[in-house]
């Protein structure tokens, strides 16, 4: 019986076996088995999209674009290495006296470690900045201008009251926004930036290569595109400025009459009021009309249709140029 049971036992065992085999060869070619794939991959998470700061339209960190804007005047000559143009927002400019210009260079997106030679506050000054917030960083000033400045509630600082912000003579603007007020506010834009494939104007655009400036009194001002950069580069005083525009702006000028500290006539641009305007950016120009009405009031800037004249993101250089001066795009 055991002898039985044994065989009996095995015979199973062979033909369970045997089943099996022909189960495997039964199976369809090309069939694999299945694998446990284990845990799926994780996903990479989408970078997240940087705001852009209010004055350049460039990308930057959101502690970066929330930040109070900061401001030095200028007065530059054909002789004068200005330092801290390339890191400027937004540089304003006025033909002074004595062929000179006087610059309201803008900061926000980024610092100049020195800003150079730093000149006294002046009406152009503070009717430009009004609507920006700004801190302001200047040399002084005639009794008059100082009232203006006093009068349009802007901080600032002098050399005299904070040397420690301009080392060496020089505005720092990391040092001037430690000189600040806690709580400074981010500026309003005072450009409509494009969007890639967003031309300059929706009408009268076209192609240009380069703009000149001349104003009774100064050497004729050149501008020119460089395509490979896509920027447009002009000297000022010695040194060469690379922007994504240039705004040139007609408006009035008139004479300012200085009695103290020092009796003197200063030529001033009127920046209130309205007027014709050229605009460059990329390879193009546009024909456009600006509009400022007050001090807090932004400057904008018109195709001939009344939309939004839309510069490259970007640096961007404003020429406030007298109706006397002579202004050709070729």
């Amino acid at each position: 019986m055991n002898r039985r049971r044994a065989l009996g036992t095995t015979l199973a065992a062979v033909l369970v076996a045997v089943l099996v085999a022909g189960c495997a060869e039964e199976q369809a070619p090309g069939a694999t088995n299945v694998v446990d794939p284990g845990s799926p991959a994780p996903r990479p998470s989408p970078t997240p999209s940087l705001p852009a700061a209010p004055l350049s339209g460039k990308p930057v960190a959101s502690a970066t674009a929330a930040r109070q804007a900061v401001v030095v005047p200028l007065r530059v000559t054909a002789g004068t290495s200005p330092a801290g143009l390339a890191e400027a927002d937004l540089v304003y400019q006025e033909f002074a006296e004595s062929e000179s210009l006087h610059l309201t260079a803008v900061y926000q997106s980024r610092d100049a470690a020195r800003v150079g030679p730093v000149a006294e506050i002046r009406p152009v000054d503070i009717r430009t900045v009004g609507v920006l917030h700004p801190f302001v960083g200047y040399a002084g000033g005639p009794t008059g201008f100082l009232r203006q400045f006093e009068a349009a509630d802007l901080p600032g600082v002098t050399p005299a009251q904070r040397s420690a912000a301009f080392p060496s003579g020089q505005a720092s603007v990391a040092a001037l926004r430690q000189a600040a007020p806690k709580g400074g506010a981010a500026p309003t834009r005072v450009l409509d930036h494009a969007a890639p494939g967003t031309p300059l104007a929706s009408q009268d655009v076209t192609p240009a290569g380069r703009l000149t400036v001349t104003a009774p009194g100064h050497p004729a001002q050149t501008w020119a595109y460089d395509a490979a950069s896509s920027s447009w580069r002009g000297r000022v005083g010695k040194a060469t400025v690379s922007v994504a525009a240039v705004v040139v702006l007609t408006m009035e000028y008139r004479t300012i009459d200085v009695r103290k500290p020092s009796p003197r006539s200063l030529p001033g641009a009127n920046v209130y009021g309205s007027g014709a305007a050229v605009v460059v950016s990329g390879p193009s120009s546009a024909k456009a009309q600006w509009s400022k009405p007050g001090q807090k009031m932004v400057c904008n800037v018109t195709d001939t249709a009344g939309y939004q004249v839309r510069p490259q993101p970007g640096p961007a250089w404003v020429i406030y140029a007298p109706k006397t001066a002579k202004v050709s795009v070729t």
